[in-house]
C-alpha cells in the first residue's frame, strides 16, 4: 500500500471547498467555504496557541464561553476563503473579523465547518 495515496496533510494544508447546507431543509446553499483540515499546519498552530495561553495563565480549565471562543478561533484560522457569503444583503469579504462574526452568529454553520475540518475523508485525493 502506497501511503502517499492516504496523505491527508498535503490536502489539509491546501484546503478544500465545503458546501454549506440549509440548517432545516438540508438543501445545498450557494455558500462555499475553503477550509484547512485538522491535519494542517494552521490547525496545529491554532491549537498550540491556545494551549500556550492556558499554560501561561497556569490553568487548563475552561468554561463554556471560553471553549466556544477557542473553537471559533480555530475555525477562523482554518478558513482560507469563501464564496457567496452575504449578510443583510451585502457580500462579506473573507477576513478574520467577518469570519469570526459569521461563526459566532450562526452556530449551525459553524458546526458544519467544524465537522468538515475534522473529517479526514474530505482531505484525501483530488
Amino acid at each position: 500500500m502506497d501511503l502517499k495515496l492516504l496523505d491527508t496533510k498535503t490536502a489539509a494544508n491546501e484546503g478544500r471547498w465545503c458546501t454549506i447546507y440549509h440548517p432545516i431543509t438540508n438543501e445545498p446553499l450557494d455558500i462555499q467555504i475553503k477550509l484547512a483540515g485538522a491535519d494542517s499546519d494552521v490547525y496545529k498552530k491554532a491549537i498550540n496557541k491556545q494551549v500556550e495561553k492556558k499554560l501561561k495563565k497556569n490553568t487548563l480549565s475552561t468554561n463554556l464561553e471560553q471553549e466556544e471562543t477557542e473553537e471559533i478561533d480555530i475555525l477562523v484560522a482554518c478558513t482560507l476563503d469563501w464564496k457567496n457569503v452575504e449578510y443583510e444583503g451585502r457580500a462579506l469579504e473573507c477576513n478574520p473579523e467577518n469570519i469570526k462574526f459569521i461563526y459566532s452568529q450562526f452556530v449551525w454553520l459553524r458546526e458544519q465547518v467544524d465537522i468538515f475540518i475534522n473529517n479526514r475523508a474530505n482531505f484525501i485525493g483530488k
